[in-house]
């Protein structure tokens, strides 16, 4: 019985171990200076907003934006709406980049636009990410049922809060079909995760993203957007952008685009051929695509890389995890930030 006892013991011990082993950060280092950039005018146009209209961004000076005021210039019936204002304006009218800029500050910034809900999200398209929980299976789609909040919101704390950085992508028109694509947008999100609720939820004898997916990443402001968005001119401009993640100035995630599995097309693609699959809340049936196609201005969710905090192993440890008042901090080429705070309990 004692040499069971000592059995047992050493398999806890040895479990513990690994558990903390396999949550060592991927990546590390300590967040420098932030210098972000704007993307050229000949490869995109940056858009932002604050309280006084639609904003062309020509300069991003780390506290502030310096760009022009369109809402100004053409009035707030045509600038209201951004995507119909892109889709709209004859590019040759807009100021170029040597037009005198005016000063936002970026706590003076607002969400660009209203995001389409639900969001349509894609899991384990990074193969880092994939291999570090343990996954053999291919990309899987999964609804996305939180509304997306501001790029400077608080996160609520639920136990195993966990964090992923993502490039959304959204149509400046309704997607009727995979054959016939319009135009993209770009901006930063992260997908904070109940990694506790999706593991209580998720039925592993089902295909992945059916079950636990749409419940543990549905949280309430767990879908914070940035105060950039970027249209580009080429469809594969995303595949150049690198983004990072930082937890209390810690390096946690850094990968570029340019290593996603499926692209916005083949996302797209497959969202169609799965707008009819089972999926569930709970108990509860729930659609990937609602109103059978993707409307305009729908966030698609490209997934994230390697690095984030969940392992199969470390689950039991709400110590592995984000912890009241933790600052997760994402930026992304030509993106900007985002600034967002883990809720006191």
């Amino acid at each position: 019985m004692k040499v069971i006892v000592i059995g047992l013991i050493a398999l806890v011990l040895a479990f513990v171990a690994f558990s903390f082993y396999v949550s060592q950060p991927v990546v590390e280092g300590t967040r420098g200076s932030f210098e972000p950039v704007i993307a050229d005018r000949a490869d995109a146009l940056t858009f932002a907003r604050s309280a006084k209209g639609l904003i062309l961004v020509m300069q991003h000076e780390g506290d502030a934006l310096i760009g022009v005021n369109l809402t100004k210039r053409f009035g707030e019936d045509k600038t209201s709406d951004l995507v119909a204002f892109v889709t709209d304006i004859d590019e040759a009218t807009l100021p170029d980049v040597s037009a005198p800029g005016e000063r936002f500050p970026l706590e003076e910034l607002v969400m660009p636009l209203s995001y389409h809900y639900p969001s349509v999200a894609a899991g384990t398209n990074f193969k880092e990410h994939a291999e570090e929980i343990y996954s053999d299976d291919p990309p899987f789609l999964f609804p996305k049922l939180g509304e997306a909040s501001q790029w400077n919101s608080s996160v609520p704390f639920v136990p195993r809060l966990d964090f992923e950085a993502e490039l959304c992508m959204f149509p400046l028109a309704d997607v009727e079909s995979a054959d016939s694509l319009p135009e993209f947008g770009l901006v930063l999100c992260n997908d904070f995760t109940d990694r506790w609720t999706l593991l209580k939820e998720v039925d592993l004898g089902e295909p992945l993203g059916l079950t636990g997916f749409a419940s543990g990443k549905g949280c309430e402001k767990c879908l914070p957007t940035g105060y950039l968005v970027v249209v580009p001119r080429a469809r594969d401009f995303y595949l150049s952008l690198n983004l990072s993640l930082y937890v209390n100035y810690e390096l946690r995630q850094q990968f570029s685009m340019a290593d996603v599995i499926l692209p916005i097309e083949a996302i797209v693609s497959k969202a169609f051929e799965d707008r009819h699959a089972d999926y569930r809340k709970g108990d509860e049936p729930v659609s990937l695509l609602p109103h059978g196609f993707i409307p305009g201005s729908t966030l698609i969710l490209t997934g994230t890389a390697a690095g984030v905090l969940f392992k199969p192993a470390n689950i039991w440890n709400q110590g592995f995890y984000l912890q009241p008042g933790d600052v997760v901090r994402t930026e992304a080429t030509f993106l900007g930030h985002l600034n967002n705070t883990v809720e006191a309990r």
